[in-house]
């Protein structure tokens, strides 16, 4: 069973930081993902920093939504920095 997804927060060069239930945080990186014709209007910045978390999956304003199980098993547990 995977944990639920709660929030999602666009970053940089379109990585996405995601907090699932019990607050585990990952980090994604969206970028492949982008050269799929579904996903390309994404490039637009604008766009996709509109997603969103709808039911523990997220979505963008434009219709892409994305497989909340590939999502957790292509992401990288978030380090905190040592500063």
């Amino acid at each position: 069973m995977y944990p639920k997804l709660t929030a999602v927060t666009p970053l940089d060069d379109y990585q996405l930081a995601l907090i699932y239930n019990e607050s585990e945080r990952r980090l994604y990186d969206f970028k492949p993902n982008l050269k799929h014709r579904f996903y390309s209007p994404l490039l637009d910045v604008r766009l996709f920093n509109s997603v969103s978390v709808v039911d523990g999956e997220i979505e963008w304003v434009t219709g892409q939504d994305f497989c909340p199980h590939t999502l957790y098993d292509n992401s990288v547990p978030e380090v905190e920095s040592l500063e």
